[in-house]
């Protein structure tokens, strides 16, 4: 049963993004100072991709995404789909009426996950789980998006991760919902910290992730190839959450997206040089 009157608090520690409402807006306008978003495809701003690591690595990137959606017009609900989840889990839903941010409080649309438990098998996201792939997203959510609801799931890395996203597309169509969807994935862990050492390391390894293993990812979600993309993330270690991309893109298929733009990519190792280095990349659908 979906809890009425419930808030859930901030699990992420100092460190992940700002604790601070004036320091939450002042870094997110810092990452898009000087920057315009690309000219995108007509219709494009249907939902996008963005990575989960503490903002001083990815930050710039998703806020790049969020800004490039805001010219989508209207958003009455915001779904986010997180991921660490395996192929065996069934999605896992966020259920309080709604989650703390330093810029303000989300509130949740529990008649739409009310309505959603309906359709599908969903578990309750625990409260104390300390999942970042979801939180690290909510500051943005909130300033770029101040009165859309939030639907906060977390999906599997299997096909029923496009089950979900299909049917969150199909309850919005039917009750007029405008939606946005946004996934979040960061991609290949690459390095000794992550005990993959595919092509050793140095310049040559990180030039491996970025030009193939990660490309070949991303290559799958601009086809909005879900099935695809799911393949060559079990197969490559090319995404730690890969279920919560195939759902954003499952959905904005649905919404009538048919491709991708990539807004940006790069790695953590162009910000913090080291043999253990992590991949991002910002997509608009």
């Amino acid at each position: 049963m979906v809890k009425s009157m419930s808030r859930r608090s901030r699990a992420l520690p100092r460190g992940w993004y700002p604790f601070d409402k004036k320091d939450c807006q002042r870094e997110i306008e810092n990452f898009l100072e000087g920057w315009s978003p690309p000219r995108l495809p007509q219709g494009a701003g249907v939902g996008g991709l963005v990575p989960h690591a503490g903002w001083y690595f990815s930050g710039r990137l998703a806020a790049r995404v969020f800004h490039a959606l805001q010219s989508k017009g209207k958003t009455e609900l915001v779904v986010l789909y997180g991921g660490h989840l395996g192929p065996e889990d069934p999605p896992r839903m966020v259920l309080e009426s709604s989650w703390e941010t330093p810029i303000g409080d989300v509130e949740i649309d529990a008649d739409f996950a009310r309505s959603l438990m309906k359709r599908i098998e969903v578990r309750t996201e625990s409260p104390s789980s300390g999942d970042n792939t979801l939180e690290i997203q909510l500051p943005m959510v909130k300033y770029f998006f101040p009165e859309a609801k939030l639907l906060a799931i977390r999906s599997p890395s299997s096909l029923k991760s496009k089950s979900l996203g299909d049917e969150v597309a199909g309850l919005a169509k039917e009750r007029g919902v405008s939606l946005l969807a946004i996934g979040s994935t960061d991609l290949t862990h690459y390095g000794p910290n992550y005990g993959f050492v595919k092509k050793g390391t140095g310049s040559s390894a990180v030039e491996w992730v970025r030009k193939e293993n990660d490309r070949g990812f991303i290559d799958h979600a601009l086809k909005m190839d879900a099935g695809g993309l799911l393949n060559h993330a079990e197969e490559n270690g090319s995404a730690c959450s890969a279920g919560a991309a195939a759902s954003v893109i499952a959905t904005c298929k649905a919404l009538g997206a048919r491709e991708g733009t990539l807004i940006d990519y790069y790695t953590s190792y162009e910000i913090m040089p080291d043999d253990s280095f992590v991949g991002y990349a910002g997509i608009v659908f």
